[in-house]
């Protein structure tokens, strides 16, 4: 009895995703500035959130992202993208990782996963927890991670992933730790 009395907070944790009350880099741009906090990513931003930019990944190659109406364009890309939005102290987002290996084997060729950092980590930190979790996907770091999240009307907490079809056009998100299978389905539903 007493075991299934401490199951519950944790799977209630799991379940909810990790705030922001004690990491202040979530919801914050580079600059200090706090970034608004919608369910869903926002289609009214300023101007300067619209010019292209780019999410500079592990392997140094770039990614660059127009917002339209609808979405994020990404240049060269015809795959759907789930972009996860994470940081390494947060146990959900670590619990997530063997699912999105799951899923980036699974759907290789039609999803790209893309891993956004919300953490100001060395290259060499971030390098050593890829191996640490045997990551097979792409991991976004530096300032422009802060500027996409914004972009987005801000991560309301992490993990947080946003959906994408092939042509850039917003399909769902998710806020906290979600079920592979259910993240499956929807990815069956955009690439088909």
């Amino acid at each position: 009895m007493k075991i299934n009395l401490l199951i519950i907070p944790f799977l209630a944790l799991l379940l909810s995703g990790c705030g922001d009350e004690n990491k202040s880099d979530v919801n914050q741009t580079k600059t200090g500035d706090a970034a608004p906090t919608s369910s869903a990513p926002s289609q009214n931003q300023s101007a300067s959130l619209e010019a292209p930019f780019e999410l500079t990944l592990m392997d140094e190659s770039k990614m660059t992202l127009q917002k339209f109406d609808k979405g994020f364009k990404v240049e060269g890309n015809d795959e759907a993208i789930l972009f996860n939005f994470f940081a390494t102290w947060c146990p959900p987002c670590k619990a997530e990782i063997p699912h999105l290996n799951n899923l980036s084997d699974k759907f290789k060729g039609k999803l790209k996963i893309v891993s956004v950092l919300m953490e100001d980590k060395s290259k060499d930190e971030i390098d050593a927890f890829m191996k640490k979790f045997k990551i097979n996907f792409g991991i976004s770091y530096g300032e422009n991670n802060f500027l996409f999240a914004k972009a987005l009307g801000g991560v309301v907490g992490i993990p947080y992933m946003v959906l994408y079809k092939p042509n850039g056009e917003y399909a769902t998100h998710y806020v906290g730790l979600v079920p592979e299978e259910m993240l499956e389905s929807d990815i069956n539903k955009v690439i088909n």
